[in-house]
């Protein structure tokens, strides 16, 4: 008897129904992500609002709690008042300076190119060592004539995004004013969808630790940009005082911490503003600028961030820091947004599962000890 003889063949029967059932769920799979990747930029609003609503529902309870009527309307128009108020005022100081400075240092580049070739200076011995005059007039020539009138075509040329970034700020403060008045009445109408009074109130206190850990990532993250700002503020002013170059180190803080409000990505948005607007008042300062914040980048990632979110969400900071990376890698912006949260959340729903088992593990030794004896 040979060797093939004796081995036996296995026959794999795979049912038809199976064979569509995986194809099936192949397709609804791809059109779901496609329609998530359509909708990306209406779920980017939608989740800001959420997390403006999370940030805000404490003031806006307190407000209405101080208020005769009690009227969630009022202490919301309340407190939108004192954010536009805020916001408006932290603008209208800091957006028309730098809009001047950076007119002021487009018009000079080409006097500004023209005296560094008649100084001697290493730059001007490098552009004739290599014989490159004729190429920065030509480039100082296309640039006075491309930013000549710098104050209309740069407006008409910006006008599609500023309009875009108008439309979407309207939609995130109506949403969000809508999330916080009625919030709270739809949250209660879902719980009145569970019949049993023990599963209600299970849910009711799932839904309120989630809360407690939203509103902790919100705080936190308030917390982180308040440093970052302050830092950044003073670190600025200390360097404007080295090199005697006149930066409003105030407003740019607010902007680095202003933007600082997004994890991970958001102190880098600020620190790009403020290294360019540093930029148009000296070169040594925007350097210098560019490796303090490349140093605080590192150590508000590494320490700062994951410390503060681990004490407000009761994570480890290895969880925060990981969650933040992977957030990032895989959405962006809109994954750095709820990475942190969405690890609290599965640490809430971890727990609890947890313990029911504890307790229904509990139970049953219970059971078979009673039935023992």
């Amino acid at each position: 008897m040979s060797k093939n003889d004796n081995k036996k063949q296995v026959v794999i029967n795979v049912e038809s129904q199976t064979v569509l059932r995986v194809l099936v769920l192949v397709v609804v799979t791809l059109i779901a992500l496609t329609f998530v990747k359509t909708i990306a930029p209406i779920l980017i609003l939608i989740m800001v609002s959420f997390f403006l609503a999370m940030a805000l529902n404490p003031a806006v309870s307190w407000i209405a709690g101080k208020l005769k009527s009690r009227s969630r309307v009022r202490a919301t128009g309340a407190a939108y008042l004192m954010v536009v108020l805020f916001l408006t005022g932290f603008f209208s100081l800091v957006v028309p300076p730098l809009i001047n400075q950076t007119s002021v240092f487009i018009r000079q580049v080409p006097s500004t190119i023209s005296s560094l070739q008649r100084e001697d200076s290493s730059l001007s011995k490098f552009i004739q060592r290599y014989e490159l005059q004729d190429q920065v007039n030509e480039f100082s020539a296309e640039f006075r004539d491309k930013f000549k009138d710098i104050g209309a075509p740069a407006l008409a040329k910006t006008a599609g995004t500023i309009g875009t970034t108008v439309v979407n700020a309207i939609i995130v403060f109506v949403l969000t004013f809508m999330m916080l008045v009625e919030g709270p009445m739809w949250l209660q109408r879902s719980f009145k969808l569970i019949s049993s009074k023990r599963r209600r109130d299970h849910i009711k206190g799932l839904a309120l630790k989630m809360y407690k850990v939203v509103v902790g990532y919100v705080n936190g993250q308030v917390i982180v940009a308040f440093i970052s700002g302050t830092f950044a503020a003073i670190s600025l002013y200390i360097l404007s005082q080295i090199f005697d170059a006149p930066i409003n180190a105030i407003a740019l803080g607010g902007i680095v911490g202003l933007f600082a409000l997004l994890p991970m990505v958001g102190t880098i948005i600020g620190a790009s503003i403020a290294v360019l607007a540093s930029l148009l008042v000296s070169l040594p300062l925007a350097i210098a600028a560019t490796i303090f914040f490349i140093v605080y980048q590192q150590i508000e990632n590494v320490t700062i961030q994951p410390y503060i979110q681990a004490r407000t969400n009761h994570l480890t900071p290895l969880t925060v820091l990981v969650a933040a990376l992977i957030g990032v890698g895989l959405g962006g912006i809109l994954g750095a947004l709820l990475a942190i949260p969405t690890a609290g959340i599965i640490k809430v729903l971890f727990d609890d599962y947890l313990e029911r088992n504890d307790k229904r593990n509990d139970k049953n030794l219970t059971t078979a000890k009673s039935g023992t004896k």
